[in-house]
């Protein structure tokens, strides 16, 4: 059922108000509250609300769009029934947990009354979107390798650089590398770099020492796998391991798969490249690294990205800290997919797609239904293909899962 304001004695034994806002990176890259994002961003959110119904707590209000959005998905799949839902963006619970904070979503959520305990405080947001910028995972990569020992292969470096002539010194001095905006959305912000530094990008590194301060620098590497270890930072400012995620990205570096197995399985997997021993001494460093950097002052889910690499002798290293996601993310999704939806030993794929074309998302799920259909076993999925969120004629965004 919906939950709006006319239910508000349902809606005060709730346990907490969900929302997607995969905006967040590019709201922390503005900073003002005021921010608006881009158009396809807001369909991305309006058309995947649904999916904090798949991680929320039970008793948990996942916030839509629109009442037509879960009649959609009642229509075409199964739901998750432990969590309540809401169209109106208004204060029906004390805790809020979105996708990501950021300053914009703070104005929303002040403007709607939310209750000054429903989101972080003026300095809290600063101190989140700091600790948001790449900055802190170059800090955290140093303080890696003091901890991890010199016998385990790993590689990787990065640089915060100031000036234009910092910049300009770094990529002059390396026939490839990468430079980062410290603050941008997934596979934006980045520019690839050939040892040279022409107008065009000399321009850009200026826009971003102009808007943002620094510019982050660091070498190419030859990577062969992407993965992430993901966290969960508690109250008490403590980080725990929760599992891994091992995920696919376009070539502009846009999020595009994970693989959907047991947590033994992935490992496996990343350990026929790297030992296992070596992978989870690099966790149990990171939940005390991280709780160092965090210091209590973010609450929630967070991710590491990692990446196997070729090494010129031809062996595997490890780079402990490419990226740090300080939010929700599709690795924890789709982690928290598999353990409470999916049958244990199988394996397969949670999908974002993107349709470019009016209709094709509708021809696809019709397609994949047929060609995949559903097989439950004890409530959970044993094989087949699932859409997470609803589809529709006019869909361009979905989120799925194929076993």
């Amino acid at each position: 059922m919906f939950c709006t304001l006319k239910h508000l004695s349902l809606c005060l034994e709730m346990e907490a108000f969900y929302l997607f806002n995969p905006e967040n990176d590019m709201a922390l890259a503005c900073g003002d509250p005021y921010y608006m994002a881009p158009a396809n961003a807001r369909r991305m959110a309006a058309e995947l609300s649904v999916l904090p119904a798949w991680y929320a707590e039970q008793g948990g209000t996942v916030w839509l769009d629109s009442p037509q959005r879960v009649e959609a998905m009642e229509r075409q799949s199964f739901l998750p029934l432990a969590v309540n839902w809401v169209s109106e963006f208004a204060p029906v619970c004390d805790k809020v947990v979105p996708w990501g904070w950021n300053p914009s979503l703070v104005r929303r959520l002040q403007e709607a009354g939310f209750p000054v305990t429903a989101y972080p405080s003026a300095e809290r947001m600063k101190r989140i979107r700091q600790l948001s910028g790449r900055q802190t995972a170059v800090r955290v990569l140093r303080n890696l390798y003091g901890q991890i020992g010199g016998d385990i292969p790993a590689l990787g470096e990065a640089f915060v650089l100031s000036s234009i002539e910092e910049v300009e010194l770094f990529v002059l001095s390396h026939s490839r590398a990468l430079l980062k905006a410290p603050w941008s959305g997934s596979g934006r912000g980045i520019q690839y770099t050939s040892g040279s530094f022409p107008i065009p990008l000399k321009g850009w590194t200026q826009h971003i020492l102009t808007t943002q301060h620094e510019v982050i620098g660091e070498p190419f590497y030859d990577k062969f796998l992407d993965f992430a270890m993901e966290f969960l930072a508690d109250e008490g400012g403590q980080v725990r391991f929760i599992g891994y995620s091992l995920f696919e990205t376009d070539k502009r570096g846009v999020y595009k798969e994970n693989l959907l197995a047991a947590d033994e399985a992935i490992e496996a997997r990343i350990s026929a490249y790297i030992p296992a021993e070596t992978l989870r001494q690099v966790g149990r460093v990171l939940q005390v690294e991280l709780a160092e950097v965090i210091g209590g002052s973010y609450q929630g889910y967070l991710g590491v990205d990692m990446m196997i690499c070729r090494t010129k002798d031809g062996g595997y290293a490890i780079h402990p800290c490419v990226e740090i996601n300080l939010r929700m993310n599709m690795g924890v999704v789709a982690r928290l997919v598999y353990d409470n939806y999916v049958c244990r030993g199988v394996q397969g794929r949670y999908v974002i797609e993107y349709y470019a074309k009016p209709g094709e998302a509708w021809h696809s799920h019709l397609a994949f239904q047929e060609k995949y259909p559903l097989c439950l076993e004890n409530g959970k999925v044993k094989s087949g293909y699932l859409s997470l969120t609803p589809v529709e004629g006019s869909t361009a965004y979905q989120a799925y899962i194929l076993i």
